[in-house]
């Protein structure tokens, strides 16, 4: 062998020898996993995953409505935008051998149907789902048993709540999605076969892996169908895991003092859970108010009853993020990660006497921060004694939920009101016909415009039922016919709504009758990263003013029930 071979030998085996080492060096550096495919069963799972509600969503989507929202509605600002009549509103028609279908959903895809409400005093005529183009529906049936029965599915993701008939089964598709009623339809005419829909569905960008459901899907995930069913409604035994705990105890308020428990360290608050005894506990749950400080940023300012979901009062309830028992313990899930340091506390904003204020041991989990992750957000807004007009378009106005500028995702919302009809009016005091109005990252028109309060709740026809369901409630329903306290909830999971620089949602006012007051409050609740801000401030004047207090009214018409 020559000295050059020999040297060109040397040289190729020393290249082979610096590859593998380097190929060995960087064998355990994680490398970007292929995009896994949305399906129903990755869909179902997340449904359990308390964690994922504070990530920011990968893949990315926009969450937008159908509803029958009364087309007359063009623009803000406008005597028409306040148009009532939200039934039999489609967007437009097809032929369909021979029969008319009017559609309530048409989109591309690839997306998901998420959050489906409907309702109907007759549940007459054919609601049919089109996947990707297909000539034949994937699932077909009057609207009272697709929607809220068990065509495809059993509770709790299909039920009826409050005449409200709703389905959270996650419908994904890759191409198209059509969903179509053919029956009655009178237009703006109510009658009892007046069909009224709000269907929340998401948008991904084109490329996301997309599964189209099928039929076999069910039965294939029946399982894991049976176990989310199961599981949502047992919220207290799927908490994220508990490594940590901070200690609890029980400290008496006089007003303006403040208890607070602090946490050192990385993690994400996982379980609290609390307490208030006073003697009038409606008011204390409204002067209590709760504060949180994640990273040194206070993110949290709400009532005591209303961060818990409960309004003024011990109403009890459950949900998936959220308790309320009958002896008073309120327990909260939501996931609060933060990188360094916590503090949540309890303020007696109240000026007419003490506040025992009893905290349970609070769980901390572990927590990874990462890229994706989000601080947990909630604002109060309330007024008391509110003037609100009402029949005549150009005499409304919207109540604004929450204003939020910054990047995050919106994750629900209460509602806690006191309703003081005009006793000789004709018409029932039913104050819940206004529709919300959601813009997404400066929208001129919004990606949501609904149908009305109780619609966005979940349930319909003003019911004085109370309800309970993992993703809304309604607590207490006294003042739905009567004079009384209402408290509604919303929470979400798959309808959250991400947002990338802003997002308003406003709310109509609008009751039945010409002049009315109420005590009217809103809670919301959003995760969004270090920087958002919001146009909600503390309002300690707020909070004490007392809640339910009688009114008499213009015509002195004055309240004859005490609350």
């Amino acid at each position: 062998m020559t000295t050059s071979l020999r040297k060109q030998i040397m040289t190729h085996v020393s290249f082979l020898v610096a590859a593998l080492a380097l190929m060995a060096a960087t064998s355990n550096i994680p490398r970007a996993a292929a995009q896994e495919t949305v399906d129903l069963g990755k869909l179902l799972a997340e449904m359990l995953d308390r964690s994922m509600i504070a990530k920011f969503p990968q893949p990315e989507f926009v969450c937008k409505q159908a509803s029958s929202y009364n087309r007359r509605s063009k623009s803000r600002g406008n005597a028409d935008w306040f148009a009532p009549c939200d039934f039999c509103q489609f967007y437009g028609s097809t032929e369909v051998e021979g029969r008319t279908e009017w559609i309530m959903l048409d989109v591309e895809g690839p997306g998901v149907v998420t959050r489906w409400w409907q309702t109907q005093y007759k549940g007459a005529g054919t609601i049919r789902i089109y996947l990707d183009g297909a000539s034949e529906p994937i699932f077909a049936g009057p609207g009272d048993k697709l929607v809220g029965g068990d065509l495809i599915i059993d509770s709790p993701l299909a039920a009826i709540r409050g005449a409200g008939r709703n389905l959270y089964l996650p419908i994904p598709f890759a191409e198209h999605c059509t969903i179509t009623y053919e029956g009655p339809n009178a237009g703006i005419n109510f009658s009892n076969n007046s069909l009224f829909y709000n269907i929340n569905y998401l948008e991904y960008h084109q490329g996301t892996k997309v599964k189209t459901l099928t039929k076999s899907d069910l039965e294939t995930h029946s399982e894991l169908i049976d176990k989310v069913g199961r599981e949502l409604l047992r919220p207290g035994e799927n908490a994220l895991p508990i490594q940590r705990k901070v200690k609890g105890g029980k400290e008496t308020l006089n007003p303006g003092e403040t208890i607070t428990r602090k946490v050192i360290g990385s993690g994400a608050i996982a379980r609290l859970r609390m307490r208030i005894s006073a003697k009038d506990i409606t008011q204390a749950t409204r002067s209590t108010v709760i504060t949180a400080t994640f990273d040194r940023q206070q993110t949290v300012w709400a009532p005591f009853g209303e961060f818990f979901g409960s309004g003024p009062g011990i109403n009890p309830y459950r949900d998936w993020w959220r308790m309320v028992q009958k002896d008073g313990w309120m327990t909260c899930w939501w996931p609060m990660p933060f990188k360094e340091s916590a503090e949540i506390s309890v303020t007696n904003h109240g000026d007419s006497g003490t506040v025992e204020v009893e905290f349970d041991e609070i769980g901390i989990a572990d927590w990874q921060w990462a890229d994706r992750s989000m601080y947990f957000y909630t604002a109060w807004r309330g007024e008391n004694l509110m003037q609100v007009l009402s029949h005549k378009d150009e005499d409304m106005k919207d109540w604004n939920y929450i204003t939020i500028h910054g990047k995050g995702v919106y994750v629900g919302d209460s509602l806690s009101l006191f309703n003081r009809p005009r006793l000789n009016w004709r018409v029932g005091p039913w104050w819940g016909e206004g529709d919300e109005h959601i813009f997404v990252d400066g929208e001129s028109f919004p990606s949501h415009f609904g149908t009305g309060t109780e619609d966005y709740y979940g349930y319909a026809f003003n019911s004085t039922l109370p309800f309970e369901a993992p993703l809304h409630a309604q607590p207490i329903a006294d003042g739905n016919w009567d004079i009384g306290q209402t408290t509604n909830e919303r929470v979400r999971i798959h309808d959250r709504i991400p947002f990338k620089t802003k997002f308003q949602l406003d709310m109509e006012l609008l009751p039945w009758q010409t002049q009315r007051k109420l005590d009217y409050a809103t809670t919301t609740h959003w995760y969004a990263f270090d920087g958002a801000t919001d146009n909600r401030e503390a309002e300690p004047e707020k909070v004490r003013e007392q809640f339910a207090q009688p009114w008499v009214g213009p015509d002195d018409e004055s309240d004859t029930k005490t609350p």
